[in-house]
């Protein structure tokens, strides 16, 4: 699906991580049986160090919280005039209701306001992007709040290591208006069901797993290291989906909204991993100096709130008091699904954001809370 839209605005985004890191190095005996020379190269190629995680009593709701009032606050935007929220998290509160409408509350934004949740993972921030413009250009709102976030590592084994060293949680929030003045936003989007196996919890809502469906044997290897209701990837598979999948939607974009990819100032790739970005930014020819890569050194691999946090740290000191000019950005998504989504933005001059910060845990200093 291709679509573009010329009177929605990026107004700011901001994003937060829980305060408890993990370091990679601390794992050296517990995930990698003491190689040394087996975690410096993950390190290296996949660029892990740290990471950070929710405690049990974090939520994303609780970031999602926390990231809305700082972006309201900073932007002095009363929160009486937003139309829409959207929460894009695979990470609920609750099965129901949505925690869109658990946030309206304790945001006491207007009871005018329409909220919703979107189940999407690394693709998600596209696709609430992609929803945001759909709603602001048929004029059913003028401004809406979006959330993208998740605390998978809940939900990922401690001792797997192909996951664990590589999830990290956090929330980000973006505020998108109505603009006059046109300027042109272009989205692809695109989905493979067939593939929605290669990245899943198998048991985690109301289907009873059954190898009828989920044909692949090794997601019914269980052991000490992952059950049926913890996180399973194919490795393999996602690598190839998203070298292959990616580089084609992102040329098939620019030939649609007839552009070269010389005019980008930024290229932000969801974080799946340094050595997936790398891949993509050589298969592409682009320079290196465009396309920011170090957000799962620092956080993680973060889901759908990862190219939000890119975009915070990378543009943090131009745009801590708004951009003093106009940038035209990549943004691009790939993952569960298997989904994938690329857009090409205008962040006006004014746009706000601030480098990725902490979770204010009013529950830090309590006893039963270690970090």
């Amino acid at each position: 699906m291709k679509a573009t839209f010329s009177h929605t605005s990026l107004l700011a985004t901001f994003t937060l991580v829980p305060p408890k890191v993990i370091h990679i190095d601390s794992e050296l005996d517990t995930l990698y049986h003491g190689d040394k020379k087996a975690l410096e190269r993950i390190k290296k190629v996949i660029g892990l160090q740290t990471r950070h995680v929710a405690e049990p009593h974090i939520t994303a709701s609780d970031m999602a919280e926390s990231a809305s009032l700082l972006l309201l606050e900073s932007l002095h935007f009363n929160k009486q005039d937003i139309d829409a929220l959207i929460f894009v998290t695979q990470t609920p509160d609750y099965s129901l209701p949505a925690s869109a409408c658990y946030l309206h509350g304790k945001l006491g934004l207007s009871q005018a306001c329409l909220c919703f949740d979107i189940n999407q993972a690394c693709a998600g921030y596209l696709y609430g992007l992609y929803i945001a413009h759909s709603l602001i250009e048929s004029h059913a709102a003028r401004n809406v709040l979006l959330l993208c976030g998740d605390t998978l590592s809940r939900h990922v084994n401690p001792l797997d290591s192909n996951l664990a060293p590589v999830i990290g949680d956090g929330v980000s929030a973006s505020l998108l208006s109505f603009e006059r003045e046109p300027r042109n936003a272009y989205f692809e989007l695109g989905s493979d069901g067939l593939g929605f196996d290669k990245l899943i919890i198998p048991k985690s809502a109301n289907r009873i797993p059954t190898k009828d469906i989920i044909k692949e044997p090794k997601v019914w290897e269980v052991s000490e290291r992952r059950q049926l209701d913890q996180l399973y990837m194919d490795g393999a598979e996602i690598f190839s989906f998203a070298i292959t999948k990616e580089p084609k939607a992102f040329k098939s974009l620019f030939e649609y909204a007839n552009l070269s990819p010389e005019a980008i100032d930024y290229f932000f790739f969801h974080q799946a991993n340094k050595y997936i970005v790398d891949n993509i930014t050589r298969t592409l020819g682009l320079p290196q100096s465009k396309v920011p890569n170090t957000t799962t050194n620092k956080y993680g691999n973060l889901s759908g709130c990862s190219i939000p946090a890119t975009i915070c740290d990378t543009l943090a000191l131009k745009a801590s008091e708004g951009l003093n000019a106009p940038l035209k950005v990549h943004l691009a998504g790939f993952g569960a699904g298997l989904s994938w989504g690329n857009a090409i933005l205008e962040l006006k001059k004014g746009f706000i954001t601030q480098a990725v910060s902490l979770y204010d845990d009013p529950l830090r200093d309590a006893p039963h809370v270690k970090y």
